[in-house]
């Protein structure tokens, strides 16, 4: 039973746009899904890729609200330690990942960090 734990959805706080969300929400129901489903979906993608894509900032003058999704654990324990290797938020990512996913602006490029 312990194992089965694991695999059910936890809620979890992320910082999205309204118009990210708005449209997560429009797109879970034309799914027949849920937009937490879809986030986890595309955070599951995001980590499979071995070459992560270019990194955007969201539009300039877009606010973030706090937004629950429900993710497994093993999902959101990896979101969480892509992010340390990004430097930056669970939330920056999945916003990226929703904006690119609906065909929203994505913002403007910013420049990989150099390794270290």
């Amino acid at each position: 039973m312990g194992d089965d734990l694991q695999f059910k959805p936890v809620q979890h706080s992320v910082k999205l746009t309204d118009e990210a969300w708005a449209a997560t929400l429009e797109r879970a129901e034309l799914e027949s899904t849920t937009a937490s489903e879809i986030c986890e979906r595309l955070l599951k993608h995001y980590l499979a890729l071995e070459e992560k894509p270019a990194r955007y900032l969201p539009p300039s003058g877009v606010t973030r609200r706090k937004r629950s999704v429900y993710v497994t654990r093993p999902v959101w324990a990896a979101a969480r330690a892509q992010k340390v290797q990004e430097q930056r938020s669970v939330s920056a990512i999945l916003e990226q990942l929703l904006r690119g996913y609906l065909g929203l602006d994505l913002g403007r490029p910013v420049d990989k960090a150099p390794d270290r």
